[in-house]
C-alpha cells in the first residue's frame, strides 16, 4: 500500500491539497460574510385587515452581527380605540420577546408602553388594547431579545435582537 502512495505524482496532492485549501476558504468567507438567518415576517392585525412586516433590524443571537431595512415598517389604519393583534414567527418562540408601543391620549400627547415580557415559548400572538377608546395608535413594535447581556445597578438588560414595526397609516 506504501508503495501505491508513493506512486502518485507530486502533482497530484499538490493539486488535493489546494482544492482542500480553497474549500476551507470558501466556507471560511461564506461563514463570515453570511448574515443572521431571516427569522420571519410578524403579522399584525387591526380591524380585520392584515399585513405582514418583515424584521426592522435582525442580529445574530450574540446581537453582534445585525442587518438592517428600515423599509420593512408595515402601516395600517389605526383609529382611536383600535385593538391590534399579532402573531410572531416561529423562530421567536424560543426567544423572550416584547411589544413596546407609542400612541396619543386623548389630549393629543405622545405617550408609551410596553407589554410585559413573554417567556420562550410561551405564546406566539398578542392583542393589544389601548385602556381608553380615545387613544390613538401610533407604532407597535415587537422586539425579540437576544443572548447579550448587560448588568446594571437597576438588574441584567438584554440587547433586542430583532424588531418589527407597524406604523399608523397616514401617521408622522
Amino acid at each position: 500500500m506504501l508503495a501505491r502512495l508513493r506512486a502518485v505524482p507530486r502533482w497530484v496532492w499538490i493539486a488535493v491539497v489546494a482544492i482542500v485549501v480553497v474549500v476551507a476558504a470558501v466556507v471560511t468567507v461564506l461563514v463570515v460574510t453570511s448574515g443572521p438567518d431571516d427569522p420571519g415576517d410578524v403579522t399584525f392585525t387591526a380591524n380585520g385587515i392584515s399585513v405582514p412586516a418583515s424584521p426592522t433590524v435582525y442580529c445574530d443571537l450574540m446581537v453582534t452581527d445585525c442587518e438592517t431595512d428600515p423599509t420593512a415598517v408595515a402601516s395600517l389604519p389605526l383609529p382611536p380605540g383600535v385593538a391590534v393583534d399579532l402573531t410572531v414567527p416561529d423562530a421567536v418562540l424560543p426567544t423572550p420577546w416584547q411589544v413596546a408601543f407609542v400612541y396619543l391620549d386623548e389630549n393629543g400627547a405622545e405617550q408609551s408602553g410596553r407589554s410585559q415580557v413573554f417567556a420562550p415559548n410561551a405564546r406566539s400572538s398578542f392583542r393589544l388594547v389601548l385602556p381608553d377608546p380615545r387613544w390613538r395608535l401610533q407604532r407597535v413594535e415587537v422586539q425579540q431579545f437576544g443572548a447579550s447581556q448587560t448588568v446594571t445597578a437597576q438588574g441584567d438588560l438584554f440587547s433586542t435582537r430583532s424588531t418589527w414595526v407597524l406604523t399608523a397609516a397616514g401617521a408622522a
